[in-house]
C-alpha cells in the first residue's frame, strides 16, 4: 500500500506543477480523482466527486455525458485530445471549464495517458483536477460555494 500512496503523491505533485500551484495546496483547491475509459465500449468511469462536479448522476457514463457541461468554446480541443488518445498511445492534457449554470464556471484540468492496441481497444487512464470553488462570470471573479 505504501507504494500506491507514494505513487499517488508523486502523480499529484506533477499535476500541481502543470497547473502551477504548490503541491501542498492542490487538494485543498481541487478535487483530484482518477478516471478511465474503455476504448472498445466508450465507457468512462469517474470517481464519485468528479462525476458529481461533472453533473453525472452515476458512473460509468459516456464521453458525451462527460463533456456536456464543458465550455462550448473548448469542446473541439477536448474531443480532439480524446480522439488522439483513442487512436494511438500518447500522454495528453487539456483544460476547460465546467459551466454548471448561467454565468458560472469551474476550472477543470485533465491529464491522461492512453494504452491502445490497434486504435479500437485498450484504455485511457487519467486524473481530473476540478476546482472546488465555482466562480461567477463578471468584471471581477467571485468565488461561490
Amino acid at each position: 500500500m505504501a507504494l500506491k500512496a507514494k505513487t499517488h503523491s508523486t502523480h499529484l505533485a506533477s499535476v500541481a506543477e502543470i497547473i502551477g500551484i504548490n503541491p501542498s495546496e492542490l487538494e485543498s483547491a481541487f478535487v483530484c480523482e482518477e478516471w478511465s475509459a474503455e476504448l472498445a465500449t466508450g465507457i468512462v468511469r469517474l470517481g464519485p466527486k468528479a462525476a458529481s462536479l461533472h453533473g453525472i448522476c452515476s458512473s460509468p457514463c459516456g464521453i458525451m455525458d462527460l463533456i456536456r457541461l464543458y465550455d462550448s468554446a473548448d469542446l473541439s480541443k477536448v474531443l480532439q485530445a480524446l480522439e488522439d488518445a483513442a487512436t494511438s498511445p500518447i500522454v495528453f492534457t487539456f483544460s476547460t471549464t465546467l459551466r454548471p449554470g448561467p454565468g458560472l464556471y469551474r476550472p477543470v484540468f485533465c491529464f491522461g495517458q492512453s494504452d491502445t492496441v490497434d486504435g479500437t481497444s485498450g484504455m485511457i487512464h487519467g486524473t481530473f483536477a476540478v476546482a472546488r470553488l465555482c466562480m461567477r462570470m463578471g468584471s471581477r471573479p467571485k468565488a461561490l460555494n
